[in-house]
């Protein structure tokens, strides 16, 4: 095999920063992303990645690293995901290998099976590389010393008479976007008026009979869950329907987080004040055409000027016990009623849709009384961006009481 480093490596993508293509350690920090950037510099160190699942995560580090000849060391440090074990699972991988069905054995996680890599590429990884398992450790200063230790002791390049290879290119039937949508009048459930209710912070889902009969009403804050509700309630039949809801409900949501206009079946824009201070405003559509007979005219009321989170030094001079309203993007779960994270502070060129990091270091806790203001439990993981509403408990703890996820409508920058 070659003793050098292709210039096209690494192979595959992934959630990974290059460091020393020549070095003789890869790190896999498991979910743990805040030392991610600081390990991928140390001398010695020729990758720094994450990894979430134990399918095809481990399958594109397998691909990578074994890719590289220099590198001989696998350290895994950091937190490992409660559900996947991707950690623990590496570490099965090297000792025992997989079975018939292609399953690690001995690994715990959920669904550990590495569908897309041959014997051959299996038992090249557990030949060049030692696995060692540091899972849970977080401290980049003894990191670092580990990696100096491993470095000291690397046996060189990896020499086999058997080249290395990558899988298959993955294989996807190419579908194109766009399609008819079966006429509305023909579900037999009725159909939907959505609007908004900004002094309430609420969606507001008006549901009629095709006779145009009134039938039910549902109020929320989460596209999601509501979308939910209607399906458990048996109101939609068509799937181009509930696609269509799903895409109309998630816009109403982003206009009462964003304090932007929304009509339905338009696109969302700002809010129009005019000279006499009234807010523009239209009747809702109804998911039966903006020309229905059916659409309802309401009023928009006009609205309080949305709050902006506080800034870092606001928080710092905050009383313990007093109420605060914060930025966070999320670096570990300590457990199922903690997560610990990074204070953000708004980007004030882009409000509410951009956030810059502080080197302040926040652990907030949360339980079932907790309410999800805008995304679900499950979004709660680390690299989530969310915003906090709770009470400032200690100088680095808060307890929350609403929380709100930002990780699809907002990004952090540097």
């Amino acid at each position: 095999m070659s003793d050098t480093v292709s210039a096209s490596w690494p192979v595959v993508p992934g959630s990974y920063i290059v460091g020393d293509v020549n070095a003789p350690v890869a790190v896999c920090v498991l979910t743990t992303e805040s030392i991610m950037r600081s390990l991928s510099s140390l001398i010695g160190v020729a990758i720094s990645g994450m990894v979430y699942t134990a399918n095809l995560g481990i399958t594109r580090i397998v691909v990578n690293i074994s890719a590289n000849p220099a590198i001989r060391f696998l350290l895994i440090c950091g937190r490992d995901s409660a559900l996947f074990r991707p950690g623990q699972s590496i570490v099965a991988l090297s000792d025992n290998g997989i079975d018939d069905q292609r399953r690690i054995v001995g690994a715990a996680g959920y669904d550990p099976v590495l569908q897309m890599l041959s014997s051959d590429q299996i038992t090249r990884f557990r030949n060049q590389i030692e696995v060692v398992d540091w899972t849970g450790e977080e401290n980049l200063e003894a990191i670092r010393e580990k990696i100096g230790d491993l470095s000291a002791r690397s046996p060189g390049r990896f020499t086999s008479e058997t080249p290395s290879t990558q899988p298959p290119p993955e294989k996807f039937v190419t579908i194109r976007p766009g399609g008819q949508r079966e006429p509305l009048i023909y579900d037999p459930k009725g159909y939907f008026v959505i609007s908004i209710e900004r002094d309430a912070g609420e969606i507001v889902l008006q549901h009629y009979m095709p006779d145009h009969t009134p039938a039910h009403e549902m109020r929320g804050r989460g596209a999601t869950s509501m979308l939910l509700g209607l399906l458990r309630e048996g109101l939609v039949t068509q799937l181009s329907h509930a696609g269509y809801l799903g895409e109309e409900l998630a816009k109403a949501q982003t206009a009462l987080q964003f304090d932007l206009r929304y009509d339905q079946d338009r696109p969302l824009k700002a809010r129009d004040l005019p000279q006499g201070g009234a807010l523009q405003t239209t009747p809702p559509q109804t998911d039966r055409g903006q020309d229905s007979v059916a659409a309802k005219e309401s009023q928009t009321p006009p609205s309080k000027p949305v709050a902006q989170p506080i800034t870092l030094k606001e928080f710092e001079s905050a009383q313990f016990g007093a109420k605060v309203d914060f930025g966070l993007t999320i670096t570990d779960l300590p457990n199922e009623t903690t997560f610990g994270g990074i204070f953000l502070e708004m980007d004030e060129a882009e409000p509410f849709r951009a956030y810059i990091r502080t080197t302040f270091r926040l652990l907030v806790t949360w339980d079932q009384k907790t309410r999800m203001i805008m995304g679900q439990s499950d979004e709660i993981v680390v690299g989530a961006l969310v915003r906090v509403f709770g009470e400032r408990d200690q100088t680095n703890w808060v307890r929350a009481n609403q929380i709100v996820v930002l990780t699809k409508v907002a990004r952090l920058i540097s």
